[in-house]
């Protein structure tokens, strides 16, 4: 997994948000173990650099899924030939690369016994554990780290803190379908982290055939595919981030 090469992607990616805050939030990503972070203890993208892949492969997935209307400059989510919903074009790249950034200081590692089939011989063989150090749960705390330092619109809010979807919690899933109803970019947003967990991503490396982002979906992260220009909302007072350390 070339690290430093994704590295470049993502920022050149991130760096197409004009919003007020953002170089505050890539100095928070930066100072923190985004970039080598697995995306899981064991079962995608459980190496270095992971969740920085994982990022990537669920912004390809997610313009993969949309239609991109050159017109009006924003990207569309159909069903049945009908459009559902509109999302500017910043607001998928917000949503699909800081969708996970609440698993920032939530790993950590660990050694355990493993027989090597080769030799027989027992071994010490590294392994992730979960040593969440923020724990405020999951896409709740995405949004959370993110409003520190810039806005989110409404429609970028609700599909990070449900971007888990349903999980047989009432509550939780009564607000999960509620969500999705007000905007189907959650549910876009929910396939799209699906589509890259299951279809793309081994334990350690992408798929073989999503080794390199398609030209169809990846926007060519240096070509301008548009701005969408959202209404942006109020944030939160920008903090020192000592609670985000």
């Amino acid at each position: 997994m070339n690290i430093e090469k994704k590295i470049i992607r993502f920022e050149a990616e991130l760096n197409k948000v004009q919003r007020p805050g953002m170089d505050k939030l890539l100095e928070y990503i930066r100072g923190s173990d985004f970039y080598r972070a697995p995306a899981s203890t064991k079962y995608h993208l459980a190496a270095p650099g992971g969740l920085l892949q994982h990022s990537l492969n669920v912004l390809d997935a997610l313009r993969g899924l949309l239609q991109w209307n050159g017109i009006e400059n924003h990207w569309e989510y159909h069903t049945a030939c009908k459009i559902v919903d509109t999302i500017p074009d910043d607001s998928v790249t917000i949503m699909a690369l800081l969708h996970d950034i609440c698993k920032t200081h939530f790993y950590g590692t660990g050694t355990r016994n493993q027989k090597n089939e080769r030799t027989g011989k027992w071994e010490k063989v590294p392994f992730y554990t979960i040593d969440d150090r923020m724990p405020l749960g999951h896409g709740a705390k995405s949004a959370m780290i993110i409003k520190q330092y810039t806005t989110l619109t409404s429609q970028e809010m609700y599909a990070i803190w449900h971007h888990m979807g349903f999980n047989g919690d009432y509550e939780n899933d009564a607000a999960v379908g509620k969500s999705i109803e007000m905007y189907p970019a959650v549910l876009a947003l929910q396939t799209a982290d699906m589509m890259a967990s299951r279809f793309m991503e081994g334990e350690k490396e992408n798929d073989l055939r999503f080794s390199e982002p398609s030209q169809a979906t990846a926007g060519g992260f240096g070509e301008d595919i548009g701005t969408g220009e959202p209404e942006l909302e109020e944030a939160l007072p920008i903090n020192s981030g000592e609670g985000a350390q």
